[in-house]
C-alpha cells in the first residue's frame, strides 16, 4: 500500500523528539496541523514511530496497542472515518489499588473499556473476526488515562495519531475471564464519579463491538509492518465519552460479571 508523505524523514524525528521533550517535561506544544497544514496520516504514524524509537532507547517496553476513535461522536468530532492507534508501554501501566497522580499529566481524561490479552501472534493481510476471536485468551476491564501533549484538546486526527493516540496510563483489572463467558458487544457498563453515576454503556458503542475494534487494529498494523504479537495488550476503545480528572477524584467502573474496578486521583 503506497503511503501519504507530506513531510520528510528528518521532520519526523524533529516532531517527534518535540512530543517527547513535551512529555518529560509537562510542557505542551502547538498543534502540529498548525505548523504543518500537509500534515498526513501516514506523516503522523511516521511521527508516532520515531517516538517510540525513542522511548525505547530510554529503556521503555512495549506490551501492547490502544484503541482510539472508535465511537461515531469521536469520529465526527475529528472529522474522520477510522479510528487509530496507539503503543502502550510496561511503565504507563498503574497496578489496581495504586492511584493515578496527574503532576506529571497536562490535561488528562478518563475512559472506561475492555482489554484483551492475545494468546498468539496475529500476521496476515486477511485477518477475520473469527481469528481474533480464537486469538484472544483473556478479557479484562480497563482503566485508560488519555493525555495530550499539545495546548489543548482541539485537535485533529493527525495530531492525536502523532502523540501516540493521546495515550499515557492504563489500569488492568486482576480478574479476568475467557472470551466465551461474556458477549463483548452486548456486555453493560456503567461508570460512576465520586459516588454519582457518571455514564452507562454497552460494547456496541466501540463500532459495534470490542472484536471489531481489534480486528480493525490487527489489519492496520499489518499495513505499517507490524503486527499483534502473543501477549500484547490491547485497549479496544472507550464505551463512554472520556472524562476530565482532579486529584480528590475518585472513579468506580462496573462491567457485567466482573468485580467492579476503582481508580483514585491524586
Amino acid at each position: 500500500m503506497k503511503k501519504d508523505y507530506k513531510l520528510t524523514p528528518e521532520v519526523h524525528a524533529r516532531i517527534a523528539t518535540d512530543l517527547y521533550e513535551a512529555e518529560k517535561n509537562n510542557s505542551p506544544i502547538e498543534l502540529l496541523t498548525h505548523k504543518y497544514a500537509d500534515l498526513t496520516v501516514d506523516d503522523a504514524y511516521a511521527i508516532q514511530q520515531e517516538g517510540l524509537s525513542l522511548r525505547l532507547a530510554d529503556g521503555g517496553t512495549v506490551v501492547g496497542r490502544k484503541i482510539g476513535i472508535t465511537s461515531r461522536g469521536m469520529m465526527e468530532m475529528l472529522n474522520c472515518d477510522s479510528p487509530d492507534y496507539g503503543y502502550l508501554l510496561a511503565h504507563t501501566e498503574i497496578t489496581e489499588g495504586s492511584p493515578c497522580i496527574t503532576s506529571d499529566l497536562n490535561a488528562p481524561m478518563i475512559e472506561g473499556e475492555l482489554a484483551f490479552v492475545i494468546g498468539e501472534d496475529l500476521i496476515g493481510d486477511s485477518i477475520t473476526v473469527a481469528d481474533i476471536t480464537s486469538a484472544i485468551s483473556w478479557v479484562i476491564p480497563c482503566f485508560e488515562i488519555c493525555d495530550t501533549r499539545f495546548n489543548d484538546w482541539t485537535i485533529t486526527v493527525a495530531d492525536t495519531i502523532a502523540d501516540n493516540a493521546a495515550a499515557s496510563r492504563f489500569m488492568l483489572g486482576t480478574q479476568p475471564k475467557k472470551l466465551s463467558e461474556i458477549n463483548p458487544k452486548s456486555i453493560g457498563m456503567v461508570m460512576e464519579k465520586n459516588g454519582t453515576l457518571l455514564g452507562s454503556g454497552t460494547g456496541a458503542e466501540v463500532m459495534g463491538s470490542p472484536i471489531t475494534s481489534v480486528t480493525w487494529l490487527a489489519k492496520k498494523l499489518m499495513e505499517y509492518g507490524t503486527y499483534l504479537r502473543k501477549g500484547n495488550i490491547v485497549l479496544s476503545g472507550s464505551f463512554l465519552a472520556g472524562d476530565p480528572i482532579a486529584p480528590g477524584d475518585v472513579y468506580t467502573m462496573t462491567l457485567d460479571g466482573f468485580p467492579p474496578l476503582t481508580m483514585r486521583i491524586e
